[in-house]
């Protein structure tokens, strides 16, 4: 199962790019509150597919599709409404209410099926119920409002008839005038009225229960086209693409991740896109610290995140696994709700993502991973635990700044960081910049692309550099080099 925690949502991005997301129809916003990942590669398959088929009716039946948003917008959620019926009588409040949603289905279905003689979507499907409409609107004039016709009940049209001539003896009386009489007759009228009222709201109530499930079926119907058009949207607005499942390792070309973007934006920074593959086993990124490693497995796991969610990716080419489970295993996250230091946190977490392992394919992130702990040592399990990984049915990304890790994994990501850039020309350049704003400069420089590298390179050192180009005390500098 693909299942993450509100605070890993919210620390990759996923619950960013979700909040992006603006159903027109209740059943729409009930749909997103709803979202579970899928249950198999062939639903993914399906699902985008779905988008394929609105981003290509956006273009050719866009009028359609602007119309069918606009009546979704005024759909109501009556759940609750067509729980009841046959159960007990149904208030006018209720009879209202599956009236106007039955007369929506009236204009939704038409233009659906426009759209769906095109698309045939799969597993969506909106139909007219005009037999549980007439039942609403015995005399058909179709408008969205809901009394106790006459025409449900001759008994019912005498009452009312009786009534109103009692009534209107009684207006004919003087001011003063008293006629018990006549106000007992309405009284025991209105008794009638109510009653035979109550029996045709019981009778429509029983009567509409056959429809109760086809109206259930149109109401996720709605909920479901009007979230995959919300996905179609997202998809234009970011330029996703559409992610092919594979069976063979996953590839990501020019990966982005919208709300770290939008972070670095804020700074004046933009987000360099990456370019990654995976394959079973583990893989490692190593850099400096500031060079993007938690950028980087933040960007790959929203994607992964977002494949098994039914969405485009955010990148130009994708191609992904079906996983049975992701973890992600980060001292940020892992601590501070079980009472543990960081570090045994993280391998209390462990624990639980190895076990979850023995019951399917997993795709496992861990972000520097045991570096709560002394070097030495911390080194020597981050090897260990990429060894033991290379050995599991799971595709494992880590990220880490300790030598000797990398040697050991099947693949070896290194952030270029500061590689490409010549330290003296960008210290000569920030010289005069005050030391605290030293670092969002520094950042401009900052290459966070991956680029593939052997097994056996070592992790870049740009702490030093950067060191210097905060303007650490020369004799601190000459002792870190010397020491």
């Amino acid at each position: 199962m693909i299942s993450l925690s509100h605070e890993q949502k919210q620390n990759i991005g996923f619950t960013y790019v979700m909040d992006q997301l603006e159903p027109a129809s209740s059943y729409g916003r009930e749909a997103l509150r709803n979202l579970r990942p899928a249950a198999s590669g062939e639903e993914v398959e399906l699902e985008l597919d779905n988008i394929n088929k609105t981003l290509i009716g956006l273009t050719e039946q866009v009028k359609i599709y602007t119309r069918i948003e606009q009546l979704f917008r005024s759909v109501k959620n009556i759940r609750g409404s067509i729980s009841r019926c046959g159960g007990e009588a149904l208030g006018e409040v209720d009879l209202f209410e599956i009236k106007r949603f039955l007369l929506q289905l009236c204009e939704i279905a038409p233009l659906f099926s426009k759209i769906n003689t095109k698309a045939h979507y799969h597993g969506i499907a909106i139909s007219e119920l005009n037999g549980a409409l007439e039942l609403l609107d015995p005399e058909g004039n179709r408008v969205a409002t809901f009394y106790i016709s006459g025409r449900y009940s001759p008994a019912l049209t005498a009452i009312r008839n009786e009534k109103l001539q009692v009534e209107q003896q009684i207006r004919t009386l003087s001011v003063g005038e008293e006629n018990k009489a006549l106000l007992n007759q309405r009284s025991e009228l209105a008794a009638r009225e109510q009653a035979e009222e109550d029996a045709i709201r019981f009778r429509l109530s029983r009567e509409l229960r056959p429809y109760a499930e086809a109206m259930i079926r149109n109401a996720d119907a709605i909920g479901r086209l009007d979230l995959t058009l919300q996905k179609a949207k997202l998809a234009v607005r970011y330029g996703a693409c559409h992610p092919i499942i594979s069976e063979n390792g996953m590839r990501f070309v020019e990966m982005t991740n919208p709300q770290l973007a939008y972070q670095l934006m804020e700074r004046g920074n933009n987000f360099t896109p990456l370019t990654m593959e995976l394959r079973q086993g583990a893989t490692v990124i190593t850099g400096a610290n500031m060079g993007g490693k938690s950028v980087a497995l933040k960007t790959v796991a929203l994607n992964v995140q977002l494949v098994h969610y039914c969405f485009y990716v955010f990148a130009q080419e994708a191609t992904c696994e079906f996983f049975d489970s992701m973890h992600i295993i980060s001292e940020d996250l892992e601590a501070a709700d079980r009472g543990l230091s960081s570090f045994g946190g993280e391998i209390v977490r462990l624990q639980e993502v190895l076990q979850e392992m023995d019951k399917g394919f997993a795709f496992v992130l861990m972000d520097e991973f045991a570096r709560g702990t002394n070097p030495e040592e911390g080194a020597a399990i981050a090897r260990g635990v990429v060894a033991y990984l290379n050995s599991r049915n799971c595709v494992a990304l880590l990220s880490t700044h300790y030598e000797g890790v990398a040697e050991l994994a099947g693949t070896h990501y290194q952030v270029i960081g500061l590689e490409r850039m010549n330290p003296d020309v960008l210290e000569e350049e920030i010289a005069n910049i005050p030391t605290k704003n030293r670092v969002a400069r520094i950042a401009q420089y900052m290459d966070y692309g991956l680029v593939l590298v052997n097994e056996n390179q070592k992790p870049p050192r740009d702490a030093l550099n950067i060191c210097r180009l905060l303007g650490l005390d020369d004799e601190i500098m000459y002792l870190i080099k010397n020491g």
